[in-house]
């Protein structure tokens, strides 16, 4: 392999980039279940004229949650308990899509280094 004839710098490189490689890749394995899309909390307003909504008192919370399937917005109404579920999943894809640029970046960052490692 190049890295043993290769300046110790670049060893060097190389290890951390490899170590960071399998730190994004040890917290990818301690994530959860994984959704896309938002969870909004709703109030609203009936319209009706002697409701107690009229007088600023609004119906709900209710909590929908919102994402994209094949192009269309769907949305699925939650009671509160599955609402925070799920934006704990929510949560977990946005840090899973941030491991996965980690991990990329770290990729081409190795091949960058090996490739000047063979040209030294």
């Amino acid at each position: 392999m190049a890295e043993k004839n290769a300046p110790s710098g670049s060893v060097a490189k190389l290890a951390k980039l490899r170590q960071n490689y399998q730190a994004a890749k040890a917290q990818v394995q301690t994530l959860g279940y994984v959704l896309s899309g938002t969870v909004q909390k709703r109030q609203y307003r009936c319209g009706k004229p002697n409701c107690h909504c009229a007088k600023g008192l609004l119906h709900g919370p209710y909590y929908q949650w919102t994402r994209k399937i094949s192009g269309k917005t769907v949305n699925v109404n939650l009671d509160p308990a599955s609402a925070e579920q799920v934006k704990a999943w929510i949560q977990n894809n946005r840090k899973l899509r941030q491991l996965c640029h980690r991990l990329e970046r770290t990729s081409l960052a190795v091949l960058e280094a090996s490739k000047i490692m063979r040209h030294s």
